[in-house]
């Protein structure tokens, strides 16, 4: 049963992960490669913050692993909007491997390839929740109003203006909008859901290490959202249950471990070519 709920709990995580992920490569279209890096952003936050010496309440700094994150994509990504096509995406990329060696490297913050043991338990209304199952109180309200921000952009003249940036961008600089702020805008939100998402994800684990935010966890989002559908409030939902899954029914395959992890590779890739192939805009998403 704890299986089955820490299942839920991760599955909720990355669908807040995913709805950041959407909001940039499905909404904006921008395909950005860095989604990993926020992500261990807060996580690392929320370790550091709930270990001092005189540690922050986990809810206090889950919100400042939110404000952090915000800013930080901001920051990192308004350089890298004044360009375009594949140049942001070398830009993301560069990001994300900056990122990734700064995880490992800088032991005083972040532990490096060690990681980051023995990360307290949140605790709400003076109860520790180290159950999966109790944990999932504070995980689904979480994901819940992240559903209900990403739903609300979607109907909102924000949403419509960021869609119609996607669609043709130098058209709506053309009437007078302001694109790059726009831009930012759905940059931050999506900094965000990220934060936040590490966050929970640090707690929950209570132990984190750089190979959760890597290039193949960026790689990881965005399957979850090709597979799961762009553009969509659902896509971002049904993705991420789906791919965390899969690695689950290859363990019920009698593979040695060494054969397991490349296996799993193996089967995101036929998958995300036969979905470009076949259904590129995913199981719920528009039709790219």
């Amino acid at each position: 049963m704890d299986f089955a709920f820490s299942y839920i709990v991760l599955a909720l995580i990355y669908i807040l992960l995913g709805l950041s992920t959407n909001l940039l490569v499905g909404i904006v279209g921008i395909f950005s490669l860095s989604q990993a890096a926020v992500f261990g952003v807060g996580a690392y936050i929320v370790a550091n913050l709930t270990m001092m010496s005189a540690p922050l309440p986990f809810f206090v700094a889950l919100a400042v692993a939110g404000l952090a994150c915000l800013v930080l994509n901001i920051l990192s990504t308004l350089p890298s909007l004044r360009v375009s096509g594949h140049y942001f995406v070398v830009t993301s990329f560069g990001i994300q491997l900056l990122a990734s060696a700064i995880f490992e490297n800088w032991t005083a913050g972040t532990g490096g390839q060690n990681g980051m043991p023995g990360i307290p338990a949140p605790s709400l209304f003076g109860a520790e929740l180290y159950t999966p199952l109790a944990f999932v109180s504070i995980v689904l309200p979480a994901v819940a109003l992240g559903c209900l921000v990403f739903w609300l952009v979607l109907r909102s003249p924000f949403g419509r203006l960021l869609r119609a940036i996607r669609e043709d961008e130098l058209a709506v600089a053309s009437v007078g909008k302001q694109v790059l702020a726009a831009k930012v805008a759905a940059a931050a939100l999506a900094g965000a859901f990220a934060g936040v998402a590490g966050g929970l994800f640090a707690a929950f684990m209570s132990f984190i290490d750089p190979t959760s935010f890597n290039l193949d966890a960026s790689v990881l989002l965005l399957s979850m959202v090709v597979i799961g559908g762009a553009r969509t409030l659902l896509g971002s939902i049904v993705g991420p249950p789906i791919v965390l899954a899969l690695p689950q029914i290859i363990t019920l395959i009698d593979l040695p471990t060494t054969v397991a992890a490349p296996m799993r590779q193996l089967v995101y890739g036929v998958i995300l070519i036969a979905f470009m192939l076949f259904r590129s805009q995913g199981l719920f998403g528009e039709r790219l």
